[in-house]
């Protein structure tokens, strides 16, 4: 898949502002009262090849922007992810400069005994170059609904030892699924791990004796804008579906799929 981006990354980077709403993680996330009754975890890898040959006529930055950049995903093995080091993220060789990123997904279904709680968290090993909206999501079967609001928080640390959280995000919820757009933290970057999570209900009389919680995930691999990374939808086992404007401007992962059998 190609992609835009490698002139206005370093834009982007330079320019982007630091607005965000912080507060303790404490206040917003509290599973003392669940316990997980499923969980899968995903690991992935990126690979990111920048063709420079493609960037060296500003005056033909369009051509550049659309051919410059191919992106893909695979799902790798712990041992991999575990073995993956910041100094192997980037390869430079002439013409072309390739990143190499590794991410982590946990999807999970939590009990506390009259409902359950849907939760997807990401946690970066190698962090991305580029830092625009990404988006975060929960399918889930037409069984069960929404019983809160959907909450999201995005943890990072710096190098220097500074550690902060925010939790300004975009939700959207659907009939089979629900999502989060924000921003991704600008600068050194030494921690990055996103949250989101909801309580859900039954949606129907009968007994339900299965849930799926299909966690997914979405980075942008260019530069969109805040009201671009709202043009998806959530369903179900396919996740994140992408508007055909912004298709282009993302990778895509395979979805964790939390599975619960039992009696509801």
């Amino acid at each position: 898949m190609k992609h835009k981006g490698i002139i206005s990354l370093i834009v982007f980077a330079l320019l982007m502002p630091s607005f965000v709403f912080a507060k303790d993680n404490t206040e917003v996330l509290n599973d003392e009262d669940f316990v997980v009754v499923a969980e899968t975890t995903k690991y992935y890898k990126t690979v990111t090849t920048i063709d420079m040959d493609q960037f060296t006529n500003i005056g033909e930055m369009g051509s550049a922007l659309s051919n410059g950049i191919s992106s893909v995903t695979y799902e790798v093995t712990e041992e991999e992810y575990n073995n993956a080091r910041e100094e192997d993220r980037i390869v430079r060789s002439n013409p072309t400069v390739i990143e190499t990123t590794y991410k982590r997904m946990t999807s999970s279904i939590s009990a506390n005994g009259s409902y359950y709680r849907y939760k997807n968290v990401l946690n970066w090993k190698l962090i991305p170059s580029v830092r625009s909206y990404d988006i975060i999501a929960i399918g889930f079967l037409g069984t069960v609904k929404p019983k809160t609001y959907p909450s999201f928080v995005e943890e990072y640390c710096r190098p220097n030892g500074y550690c902060s959280t925010i939790t300004l995000d975009t939700v959207q919820i659907f009939n089979y699924g629900a999502g989060t757009s924000f921003l991704v933290p600008s600068g050194d970057l030494s921690s990055l791990k996103q949250t989101f999570w909801f309580d859900v209900e039954k949606n129907t009389t009968n007994t339900v004796t299965i849930q799926k919680a299909y966690g997914d995930y979405a980075h942008a691999t260019s530069t969109v804008g805040m009201m671009d990374a709202t043009n998806y939808t959530v369903s179900q086992s396919a996740g994140i579906v992408l508007g055909s404007s912004i298709s282009s401007s993302y990778d895509s992962i395979p979805v964790a799929d939390a599975s619960w059998y039992g009696s509801w």
